[in-house]
């Protein structure tokens, strides 16, 4: 009797499986049936078709049966593309589009998984050179889909990034699955980049607490080495932590930016924020730096020399305002300054008549060259040789430039 009862039970276990399996080939067949005229395609029956895979999906006889997977991927895929179809003239629904996209992904990974199962007694649902055929088809089929997949994520990233994230979770997860192992992805595809930072910006975007905001920042970070994204990602980190008070971690990305990024803002940031914080001697070595890395760029040079203008080392300032009147002469600024350096240390020998004479016909040519090349600037040039003149006592050129003497 017990016997009788445990065949009965295999027969019904058998009986089921067939059905379920069954199943699965009615619907693929309603499919082929509906596809019979690519130019007309009977959706009634395509629709019919996905109901009775959808319970196959389910269905703990047929879920883990790969072919469940494998018709399931391809009837979604000619109901996304109806989607599409009717949304380039009815507006597309891109939430619902690219979800469809994400889950055929999903539906291939699964008969992937089917694939190489073994059953119970270890055996694989189909033999080596049938697997072989299967997966290549399969593997070809989702990697089409995954360059989708990534720019619904961005379509969809400000205005739905809880759907973007998950867009995203999809093709990120494309790296490790074993459909796509040959592609070497992790290796091959640059385009990794742009998802970890949709991931971060898509996280940006439902950030509430700190804690939200770390998570994201996270996102960035994996960017930073990016030559097309570190700079942007580099701007981002800087700004939430300077947001949020924290000095010390924008110095830290500036400084990475400066040292990895040919862009000369970066050091400009980090100088200004050495000075603003009191640390001379550490902007005047940034600027040291940067003045051989960037020869052209008058910054450094006139930010160093300024301030050592302004700890009134004017003789030093005068060779540091000659190097930059050297990278342009043509920067009425410079002639000002290196005129006042002049007139700086005139005044400081103002007891002594002749040295104080000399000085100051060393200044009145720097600031004639900056009136010749500013003159629309009288402020940089007008009052300074006003002063040079009632020094000297030139009483016509003193009252030449009186009308600028509060220039």
């Amino acid at each position: 009797m017990k016997k009788l009862l445990f065949v009965c039970a295999l027969l019904t276990a058998s009986s089921t499986l067939f059905a379920q399996k069954y199943a699965v080939i009615d619907a693929n067949q309603k499919l082929t049936d509906a596809c019979r005229d690519a130019q007309n395609i009977d959706y009634r029956l395509v629709n019919q078709a996905w109901k009775d895979i959808q319970e196959c999906m389910v269905h703990e006889k047929s879920k883990d049966y790969y072919d469940t997977w494998r018709v399931a991927a391809k009837i979604k895929n000619i109901l996304t593309f109806k989607l599409y179809q009717d949304g380039q003239t009815n507006g597309l629904d891109t939430l619902q589009y690219f979800t469809g996209l994400s889950d055929i992904l999903g539906f291939y990974s699964k008969y992937e998984k089917c694939l190489t199962t073994p059953n119970e007694k270890g055996k694989l649902p189909v033999k080596p050179a049938d697997y072989k055929e299967l997966h290549k088809e399969a593997q070809t089929e989702a990697y089409s889909l995954r360059g989708n997949i990534l720019s619904g994520a961005q379509a969809i990233l400000n205005s739905h990034p809880k759907e973007s994230i998950k867009l995203l979770e999809c093709y990120l997860s494309t790296f490790d699955d074993p459909l796509y192992k040959e592609l070497k992805l992790n290796e091959r595809d640059s385009l990794i980049e742009n998802a970890n930072l949709y991931y971060g910006m898509a996280l940006k975007n439902m950030s509430q607490t700190w804690e939200d905001t770390l998570n994201y920042l996270k996102w960035y970070e994996k960017v930073l080495a990016s030559p097309t994204y570190g700079t942007y990602t580099c701007v981002e980190l800087m700004n939430t932590y300077k947001d949020h008070g924290d000095m010390v971690n924008w110095e830290k990305y500036c400084r990475y930016a400066a040292e990895h990024f040919n862009d000369v803002q970066f050091p400009k940031l980090l100088v200004q924020e050495y000075i603003h914080q009191g640390k001379n001697d550490e902007a005047i070595k940034r600027c040291d730096e940067m003045a051989k890395l960037y020869p052209t760029e008058i910054y450094f040079v006139e930010t160093k020399a300024l301030m050592t203008f302004n700890d009134k080392k004017y003789k030093e300032a005068v060779d540091m305002f000659k190097k930059l009147i050297e990278i342009d002469a043509n920067y009425g600024r410079a002639w000002t300054s290196l005129g006042t350096c002049y007139y700086q240390i005139a005044m400081e020998n103002r007891n002594n008549i002749a040295e104080c004479k000399k000085w100051i016909n060393e200044a009145i040519p720097c600031y004639k060259k900056s009136e010749e090349l500013e003159p629309d600037q009288p402020a940089l040039w007008g009052n300074y040789l006003y002063r040079c003149y009632h020094a000297l006592q030139d009483a016509a050129n003193e009252k030449k430039y009186a009308k600028y003497k509060d220039a």
